[in-house]
């Protein structure tokens, strides 16, 4: 299986991505005052990494970044998961 077509709107995505990022480390001091805000940061850095090796893997070592990419979002969905939950029990 070869590596599939480059698309822009991966970049568009993780420049979004990027922007949470951005903002989150802005409002940083807002950011800590969610419930569990650990847990929602490592999501975010979990769907960044997912981001970045999206685009990456068009470029160099597909298969490696490919597995990246998804176990990193298996991870976001994760933590997502488990910070609702507690939340929820909170």
């Amino acid at each position: 299986m070869g590596t599939p077509p480059f698309e822009e709107r991966e970049v568009a995505v993780l420049v979004g991505a990027l922007l949470l990022v951005g903002c989150t480390v802005y409002f940083f001091r807002d950011f800590k005052r969610v419930p569990r805000w650990q847990l929602l940061g490592l999501a975010i850095s979990s769907l960044v990494l997912g981001n970045i090796a999206t685009v990456v893997e068009h470029f160099v070592a597909f298969s490696v970044f490919n597995h990246v990419e998804h176990a990193s979002y298996a991870l976001q969905s994760l933590l997502l998961a488990t910070w609702a939950y507690k939340l929820q029990r909170a």
